[in-house]
């Protein structure tokens, strides 16, 4: 992951160089050889060095984002490209995250539910929690694409009662409870750190954030949004509807992966959404002039 920026470009190999100065190995090195991915100390800087550096290939050849969003961690890379914080103190951001959570010993797990309407799973979440087992909704994808956070006692028990009506329950590879009150311990650790970020400033370009599911507009957004979004539910659906009807209709997802990209066409059929996390990517996006208006601004 991330080998065709860093091999075609300066920009991409020095941002790389930053980052594995602050996780204390070759976090380049790691991200292409795909060793020990799923450890968060490496997954988390990783994924966000690789959006970062998709976002600015993008702006380099001219496509400019019309507007911003983040999901979930991705908020990180988001707020970056947005110009709402620096790289290094939104990494410095992560990594404090990280510490937090093996000091606090924070455990976990989350699972995907598809095919049932959310209130039907907030009933099971809500009498679980009454019979001690913490599990919430965590993110809501689309109408019937939700995800569930909680202890992992909580997700197993919520998987077996949900799954005979569901068209799939599963659990997912996570072994931290994001977006739970599981998190708000972490919350509570980081806020100095972000209170004393030098960079943290209003939004450069329209930034929608899916913890209020609307535009936020000031430093002070910003700061709420680092600190608080890992322990807060994730309205995805709503934030992408937010951003519909303001008129965005071309989306692409700047990062690894084509999750999102799936995901769109179950929130808004008319929109479309396209990867645009890897070097070839970009370069076809870019060429065909898929996402620049007549004058060479983003649609």
């Amino acid at each position: 992951m991330g080998a065709d920026f860093f091999a075609s470009s300066a920009e991409a190999r020095a941002l790389r160089d930053r980052a594995s100065e602050k996780v204390g190995f070759d976090l380049g090195e790691v991200l292409v050889s795909g060793k020990d991915f799923r450890d968060n100390r490496v997954a988390q800087p990783g994924v966000f060095l690789v959006s970062v550096a998709a976002g600015e290939e993008l702006r380099r050849r001219g496509a400019a984002p019309s507007a911003i969003s983040g999901y979930s961690l991705g908020n990180y890379a988001a707020l970056v490209s947005a110009r709402a914080v620096s790289f290094d103190e939104a990494l410095d951001i992560i990594l404090a995250v990280i510490g937090a959570a093996d000091r606090l010993g924070i455990e976990g797990a989350m699972g995907a539910v598809i095919g049932l309407p959310e209130a039907r799973v907030e009933e099971v979440c809500a009498r679980l929690r009454s019979e001690g087992d913490p599990v919430w909704l965590g993110n809501v994808n689309a109408a019937t694409q939700l995800v569930l956070t909680g202890s992992v006692r909580g997700i197993e028990r919520a998987l077996e009662t949900l799954a005979p009506d569901a068209l799939k329950a599963l659990r997912l590879p996570m072994t931290w409870p994001i977006h739970s009150a599981l998190m708000a311990e972490v919350s509570r650790e980081i806020a100095p750190l972000v209170a004393s970020c030098r960079s943290i400033s209003a939004p450069a370009v329209p930034f929608y954030a899916g913890h209020v599911a609307r535009r936020i507009e000031t430093a002070a957004d910003v700061a709420d949004l680092l600190t608080r979004q890992i322990a807060l539910p994730s309205r995805w659906k709503e934030t992408v509807e937010a951003m519909f009807a303001d008129g965005h209709r071309e989306f692409l997802e700047v990062g690894p992966g084509e999750t999102l990209s799936r995901m769109l066409r179950w929130i808004v059929r008319e929109g479309r959404c396209r990867p645009a996390g890897s070097l070839a990517a970009i370069e076809a996006i870019v060429e065909k002039g898929a996402i620049l208006g007549a004058e060479g601004g983003p649609k």
